[in-house]
């Protein structure tokens, strides 16, 4: 991730605490959908270059424009899990 992509405030991924708000700004690695018999849930891997994070959005099957290659600015509250870190519902902005 080039320094020109990275947003003011932005945490890299390998900073992250759990429970704690944090920003993140990455390029968008995979996008998975739940299959249609389970919940609306979109999981979107995200990598800055210091690691990787998963922001879940709930109650939806798609987000226009979030796809593999499109770098994203994420906010929100970091889930503690034992894989990678998990940040649910964030405020997102396509960069």
């Amino acid at each position: 991730m080039t320094g020109a992509m990275l947003k003011e405030h932005a945490t890299p991924v390998r900073d992250l605490e759990p429970r704690k708000v944090a920003r993140v700004t990455g390029r968008i690695i995979a996008v998975q959908v739940e299959p249609a018999d389970a919940a609306p849930t979109v999981i979107v891997r995200i990598g800055d270059g210091t690691g990787f994070v998963h922001a879940v959005f709930m109650g939806r099957r798609q987000i226009p424009g979030v796809e593999p290659g499109r770098v994203l600015d994420i906010e929100g509250r970091v889930c503690e899990t034992t894989a990678e870190p998990r940040i649910y519902n964030p405020r997102y902005e396509l960069l």
